[in-house]
């Protein structure tokens, strides 16, 4: 079997290549089979790891394609993906079990990436990293910084792109893209956590220089680990890596985590208050979920707040997550501070946030993380697509 081979079964273009980009990063290697054929070339090739299937598909529905691998023996993960009713998919999903397959679940369409990503993710071999691992990485440049957009809502330039997130990857060679959670911890716990910021922000700010070149001007988002609040250099040390490159203090901005931001609330109103002296601009990130959000902000100078995707993601479908998102919006607004919704996977979404006030948002309906030398084209693409209202209400 294939340690991190992904079959994608569905015969809905868009669909299988939504997948398959999910499954990629995630680090899988991808195979799509749209009909019958392709899946009968793709399984006498290789055992996937995983195979996500459609059930409604010509020539052979899901049902068939489970038979067949029964008959196969397979020892693959199978998640079914389909829009039929739940009732119709839990009995498929009995009737692969009855057929010994590893049944890893269902999903609805349409299909959430961050549920889709949670699923495939499951199913990954674990491989114990050390820090010694991590270090080599870092020093040999297997990171990777990639970059999600992060669009005007309600700003008097609505639609348009203000800046990116720098999201850092690991490229660990024959493994594809690990996530930053699998080894962001380690950092923090094995005294990296220093290095890794630094080699992001370095990454980041180089890029800007580029795009800056191009005519593109955007604000940079960076990640602050809470442990690096203890470093009362911090700000000079950030501060020169501007004014090397050039850079305006008015181009970066730092997320910092509301909980994080509680580590000693003494020095983090130190190293916060001459961040914003600077010029520099906080985010409080996940806003919500931590149980000190009034008093940071009562405390601290932070200048944005951003909405944890918890909330985001039910936004359209749950009248709590509703209130609670426009309670934040309203609370930022009375503050004077902006706000930024991240986890948009949905029109619906979109609008909604725009029509609650929200100041900007990010997410898969716009963008995923993309990496830094395929943002002017998305730039460009996104442009025309606003320019000629086909993401207007």
């Amino acid at each position: 079997m294939s340690r991190r081979h992904l079959l994608v079964i569905d015969d809905e273009h868009d669909v299988a290549e939504f997948m398959a980009e999910a499954g990629r990063q995630c680090g899988f290697e991808v195979t799509i089979a749209l009909c019958r054929d392709e899946f009968d070339t793709a399984i006498k090739s290789v055992e996937p790891l995983v195979i996500t299937l459609d059930l409604e598909m010509p020539n052979c529905d899901g049902v068939e394609v489970l038979r067949l691998l029964a008959k196969k023996k397979s020892r693959s993960s199978i998640l079914l993906v389909s829009g039929m009713d739940e009732k119709v998919m839990n009995t498929v999903l009995r009737l692969g079990r009855e057929f010994k397959l590893n049944m890893l679940g269902t999903l609805q369409k349409p299909v959430r990436l961050v549920e889709l990503e949670n699923c495939l993710k499951k199913t990954l071999p674990v491989e114990e990293i050390t820090s010694n691992m991590l270090k080599t990485a870092i020093e040999q440049k297997e990171l990777v910084v990639y970059y999600q957009p992060l669009i005007t809502l309600n700003s008097g330039h609505d639609n348009e792109i203000c800046g990116v997130e720098a999201l850092v990857r690991w490229q660990k060679p024959g493994q594809g893209l690990i996530p930053p959670n699998k080894f962001i911890p380690l950092a923090e716990s094995s005294g990296l956590i220093a290095s890794l910021t630094h080699y992001v922000l370095q990454t980041a700010l180089r890029e800007h220089k580029k795009w800056r070149r191009e005519g593109i001007d955007l604000i940079i988002s960076i990640n602050l680990s809470a442990l690096l609040l203890n470093d009362l250099s911090l700000p000079d040390q950030i501060d020169t890596a501007l004014r090397v490159l050039n850079i305006k203090s008015s181009r970066l901005k730092l997320e910092i985590t509301e909980t994080g931001a509680m580590h000693d609330p003494k020095q983090a109103m130190d190293i916060l208050t001459r961040f914003r002296i600077k010029g520099i601009s906080l985010s409080m990130d996940d806003f919500g979920t931590g149980y000190s959000s009034l008093v940071q902000l009562y405390r601290l100078p932070f200048s944005e707040l951003k909405i944890d995707m918890s909330f985001i993601m039910e936004l359209d479908k749950n009248p709590e997550a509703r209130k609670i998102t426009e309670t934040c919006i309203n609370l930022a607004s009375s503050l004077g501070l902006t706000t930024c919704a991240e986890g948009v996977e949905t029109a619906d979404t979109y609008h909604l946030l725009r029509d609650l006030g929200c100041t900007s948002a990010q997410g898969y309906y716009m963008s995923r993380p993309i990496p830094a030398e395929e943002i002017p084209a998305w730039i460009s693409k996104w442009q025309t697509m606003y320019s000629t209202n086909r993401i207007a209400s």
